[in-house]
């Protein structure tokens, strides 16, 4: 896979701006990046909301995982975009979660979403890394294992 060419949109709350820039700074310079709109108008109606998505091609949605992740609705808006456009799924555990390097996920803290396509196969997770080598092998994982797979939409 070459990763060169690759569109990432990362969603998240925005109580986690400080990972989502580390994410940018990591994989910026190999990948195209994009992430959630921060217009007000745009963010409380769902329709400006995808009407801003529509500009976007996503290959991979990397959806950082924090402490309130699961209550935001533009998360659940990225993550229904993404599916519906065949993108990859990634969920990122933040060091500020509960369930960062645990062995179990407590899928009550995570999207709904997420959690279908984690059980579907069609979605990975993974911990948060700092490390590209590792970010890269989540991509490749991730975009293998979708491949025989069908996104669930609820």
């Amino acid at each position: 896979m070459t990763f060169e060419t690759k569109n990432i949109y990362i969603s998240y709350n925005h109580t986690d701006q400080y990972f989502k820039d580390r994410l940018n700074k990591i994989i910026g310079e190999k990948y195209n990046i994009t992430s959630s709109p921060q217009e007000y108008s745009i963010k409380n109606n769902v329709n400006k909301y995808f009407e801003q998505l529509e500009n976007n091609n996503e290959d991979i949605v990397i959806v950082l995982i924090g402490t309130d992740t699961y209550k935001s609705k533009n998360v659940d808006w990225e993550l229904e975009y993404g599916l519906s456009h065949d993108s990859c799924i990634i969920g990122l555990c933040l060091p500020t979660n509960d369930d960062y390097r645990k062995k179990t996920v407590n899928p009550s803290n995570l999207p709904i979403k997420l959690v279908n396509n984690l059980y579907s196969g069609y979605a990975s997770y993974f911990d948060w890394t700092e490390n590209i080598e590792d970010l890269e092998e989540y991509i490749d994982i991730t975009y293998n294992q979708k491949m025989n797979k069908e996104a669930i939409m609820f």
